[in-house]
């Protein structure tokens, strides 16, 4: 598995926020009906990262219950810890360094075995899936919370300062397949594992096999009134301050990835050229828009979802 160190400012400050609005509460609220939990479960969270699952759902297991986190990077687990102290009350929430690859658990120790964006990272998804079912209890439940983020790219927004023309979004989608499919290539895991997640976890032996796809639209629009609103705002502005950073950033592997999938030099430079000046024009209208509060765009639902199986009630 190729990795980032999660624990990085940037990257910290990012997946918390980002897992602020990823799933919303009344959606939250039916997926725990949805995977009948109860208080008092035992949970293993894998990748847990700093422990979003486990706050996230801890009123509907955590009485009694008994939580716990592992992941690769010790500075995140070290903060994980100290955050559970506010939210892990009637019950135990503990973290643990390791690898997916060979979970530190005896087998059938898990009610619950869960993650989150892990899978889309991994070289070899299926055998982490597989420690996942290893130590969970027989008639147990495993949850993989995973994206399809290639889809997502043809998804066409609407917004104030102007759309891309539609063959350059067509040839932005195929870009991503090909990038995406370097990616996979090179080992840094599937950007569209959740598709394969179905038919993986029937390899694996698991049952009742269900999915939901994430019921959270997006969009910005004045007055900017929910906090949903005001993180997209806040965002929209941090990039008018920080765009040349972020695209070093976001960029640095990209060219990697697509010359990997089967892309060519030329037609990356070609696509990222026109994208980059016309990317120009809309700069200044966008930095008005966002200074006068006026600025609005809608780029729809994102293709996330969870999906739940059980363990039968006996190993073969």
């Amino acid at each position: 598995m190729k990795t980032k160190e999660w624990s990085d400012k940037h990257l910290k400050k990012l997946i918390v926020e980002q897992r602020k609005f990823m799933w919303r509460d009344d959606s939250i609220d039916m997926y725990s009906r949805w995977m009948d939990l109860r208080q008092g479960m035992t949970a293993v969270d894998v990748g847990c990262g700093l422990g979003y699952l486990g706050w996230t759902y801890w009123k509907f297991f955590g009485e009694g219950g008994k939580y716990f986190g592992l992941d690769e990077s010790a500075a995140l687990l070290e903060e994980a810890d100290c955050i559970s102290r506010e939210w892990a009350l009637g019950g135990t929430a503990s973290f643990q360094q390791g690898t997916v690859y060979q979970l530190p658990y005896p087998d059938d120790f898990a009610d619950w075995t869960m993650c989150q964006t892990l899978l889309m990272h991994l070289e070899f998804p299926k055998k982490a899936l597989d420690e996942m079912v290893r130590i969970t209890k027989p008639g147990g439940l495993i949850m993989c919370n995973e994206p399809d983020n290639v889809s997502s790219s043809l998804m066409q927004a609407i917004s104030s300062e102007g759309s891309i023309p539609d063959e350059w979004a067509f040839q932005n989608h195929k870009m991503m397949k090909i990038w995406a499919r370097g990616r996979k290539k090179l080992g840094h895991g599937d950007y569209s594992i959740a598709l394969q997640i179905p038919m993986m976890m029937h390899d694996c032996g698991l049952i009742e096999i269900d999915s939901r796809c994430n019921d959270t639209c997006n969009f910005i629009q004045p007055p900017y009134e929910t906090p949903r609103q005001k993180y997209f705002l806040k965002k929209a502005e941090e990039s008018l301050k920080d765009r040349e950073e972020d695209k070093k950033r976001g960029k640095s592997d990209f060219k990697e990835f697509y010359i990997a999938g089967g892309g060519s030099l030329s037609s990356y430079y070609r696509h990222m050229k026109r994208i980059s000046v016309f990317n120009e024009k809309r700069k200044k209208l966008h930095r008005e828009q966002v200074e006068n509060k006026s600025w609005h765009r809608s780029w729809g639902a994102s293709s996330f979802f969870c999906i739940k199986a059980k363990l039968p009630a006996s190993r073969v």
